[in-house]
């Protein structure tokens, strides 16, 4: 059964799972889907007009559904060959060699985002016409800041988007301002506990000042190479959740039992869903690192 949570891309594949993170993009695995990833032979004779077109139409669709990354199998013939028309950091590699169908190959991540900062700072004839074709009338939400502005310069005509609207369509910014209301409004019901005695306007800012560390910390503590980063990570985790509760129980006294359950449930709930999501870090790291042919 393939659950929505289920990765079922490089079933053919060894693949380093921390390189596949980096390669797409993300903070952590467990933001990894399927619908992300596009996974297909690597195209030779690229110097051909029907293989431009190909690769084309490929990015076209690949940015409008936003997926974050193609697979490819390369032996070192197709691998040279992509890095005569590519510089080597855009080809990814996203597992080490390997026998598949009889055939020693290296997977390769390209990451569409990284293709086309690539070719939007190269700027040759041959990539604006490759990119004029791949992308003109696309939606600007769907492109980078810089890929957006750098087609505009070069007449590339994509549908224009004001910079209110492209960030607040931006995953990154929203997930961070969600972080942010979220702290901001969760005093709001403090004001109607009569048993706390402490300052409304400390417990906010206490709120405001550790959202940002929280989530640093959350993402260190999972993602981070070295051990003493990921305990590090920990502790800020630990220090920047629990501050304003802390504040909160040494600022009030007799609290009604609804309180404390609700706290408690809370509290609770912010450490299964971080273990659950940790869970599927391992899960989707695991998934990838094994062949399943």
């Amino acid at each position: 059964m393939n659950l929505s949570l289920d990765l079922s891309f490089g079933d053919d594949y060894a693949l380093d799972a921390q390189a596949v993170r980096l390669a797409a993009g993300f903070d952590r695995l467990a933001d990894l889907r399927d619908r992300m990833v596009r996974e297909f032979p690597a195209l030779s004779d690229l110097e051909s007009q029907d293989v431009q077109e190909t690769l084309m139409l490929r990015l076209r669709d690949s940015v409008r559904k936003r997926e974050r990354l193609w697979l490819m199998s390369m032996d070192e013939k197709e691998r040279a060959e992509w890095e005569q028309w590519l510089s080597p950091d855009v080809l990814r590699e996203l597992g080490p060699r390997q026998i598949v169908r009889g055939k020693e190959v290296i997977p390769i991540g390209v990451a569409p985002v990284d293709l086309m900062d690539f070719l939007v700072e190269r700027k040759t004839p041959r990539d604006i016409e490759f990119l004029r074709g791949a992308l003109h009338g696309v939606d600007g939400l769907v492109l980078s800041t810089r890929v957006y502005n750098e087609l505009m310069g070069l007449g590339i005509p994509v549908v224009q988007r004001t910079r209110f609207t492209r960030l607040m369509t931006n995953p990154k910014f929203l997930a961070y301002l969600v972080v942010l209301i979220y702290s901001a409004l969760r005093v709001l019901p403090v004001t109607f506990i009569k048993e706390f005695e402490g300052s409304l306007v400390m417990l906010w800012a206490i709120d405001l000042i550790t959202a940002i560390p929280y989530t640093w910390g959350v993402l260190t503590m999972v993602t981070a190479a070295r051990f003493r980063m990921r305990v590090f990570g920990m502790v800020v985790t630990i220090v920047t959740f629990m501050a304003p509760y802390v504040y909160f129980g040494l600022h009030g006294r007799h609290y009604p039992a609804h309180v404390i359950l609700i706290i408690v449930a809370l509290i609770l709930a912010t450490f299964a869903l971080e273990g659950f999501k940790i869970w599927l870090d391992r899960r989707n790291a695991n998934r990838l690192r094994f062949k399943r042919s």
